[in-house]
């Protein structure tokens, strides 16, 4: 009994023993932040892939890593357009592990050589992946749209349509890969010297006609300001003539009814006109007639004071030049000599 006893207990220690090397030859592997991962375990590969964090790994089991961080490339190219000029130009892609895609990334993970990292650790590149998957259609796309233009001058014209032609078609070529390619872009273009002179012709050709045009605008704004400076002085002169206008005729409808006015402009003419060498007026109402007039010039007080030589001043040695005014208030002849 006690024999069968301790044939037991060895057992149970010898079944400890297996477990605990079974225990020992397990251990968690870590997918890092960036990552995914794969198992291979002796039988094959594992169906899942991995995302970052700890995973169980038994045995011989090994865990195989796939860089899942944004990846940037530039291929440059040199293509023959229209079968006569080389352009010149570069194609940066910008592309990362497809974590949409689990089925190209296994099969990425069978095909795609992986390198043991400085931790020991097995991985899959970004750029191993590109260079398998997509690599060749970013040299072969861009080459296909350019070459096929006629000459280097359509090249240039189309240039920005092209190239949004050239970011769609590796986008759509990336569809099914390990990788999504999240933009292609034409970040140079080295055009023949004869492209780049005509483009600096033409710039300079531009920037003439639009300093040209500036002129023409500067100078268009000028006469319109010029324009509009006369009609204001236009303006303001059929104000002031309106003005005067109104003014005239406030006059005259206030002279028609005023000929008290009239009378006093009139005196204020005559004393005016009695300033002269004579030194004498005489004042009528307006309304007076001719015959009045000529009755008044007659009357023998006024020719004595018109005529201090006396009615016959002929007979004078020495006659007064004073001036002889006849009915009418003219000067006579005899007067007009005698000042002569």
């Amino acid at each position: 009994m006690r024999r069968e006893k301790v044939a037991m207990f060895k057992k149970l220690m010898v079944l400890c023993v297996a477990l605990s090397f079974a225990c020992m030859a397990g251990c968690n592997a870590n997918v890092p932040a960036g990552k995914l991962g794969r198992v291979k375990t002796a039988s094959g590969w594992s169906n899942e892939i991995l995302k970052p964090g700890l995973h169980n790994c038994w045995g011989r089991d090994q865990m195989y890593l796939i860089d899942g961080t944004n990846l940037t490339s530039k291929e440059s190219l040199n293509i023959l357009v229209g079968g006569k000029v080389n352009l010149k130009l570069d194609v940066t892609i910008r592309c990362k592990a497809n974590t949409a895609e689990d089925e190209a990334l296994k099969a990425a993970l069978e095909s795609v050589p992986a390198v043991k990292g400085e931790d020991g650790s097995l991985e899959i590149s970004s750029k191993s992946m590109y260079e398998t998957f997509i690599q060749m259609k970013a040299l072969a796309i861009p080459r296909a749209i350019y070459e096929v233009q006629p000459d280097i001058q359509t090249a240039v014209a189309n240039s920005p349509k092209l190239a949004m032609e050239v970011r769609k078609q590796i986008m759509e070529a990336a569809q099914g890969t390990p990788l999504v390619v999240e933009d292609a872009q034409i970040t140079n273009y080295d055009w023949p010297p004869s492209i780049t002179e005509a483009q600096n012709d033409l710039v300079k050709i531009q920037l003439k006609e639009a300093s040209a045009e500036a002129q023409v605008k500067a100078d268009l704004k000028k006469a319109e300001g010029d324009l509009k400076v006369k009609e204001a002085e236009k303006l303001v002169q059929l104000k002031e003539a309106e003005a005067i206008s109104e003014s005239i005729g406030i006059i005259k409808e206030k002279l028609a009814g005023s000929p008290e006015y009239l009378m006093w402009h009139q005196i204020k003419v005559m004393g005016q006109a009695a300033m002269g060498p004579n030194n004498c007026f005489i004042l009528y109402p307006y309304s007076t007639d001719s015959g009045q007039v000529r009755g008044m010039l007659n009357n023998a007080n006024l020719v004595q004071m018109l005529k201090p030589d006396g009615p016959h001043p002929e007979l004078k040695e020495n006659p007064s030049p004073i001036t002889e005014i006849d009915g009418l208030g003219n000067l006579s002849p005899k007067a007009e000599k005698a000042e002569k």
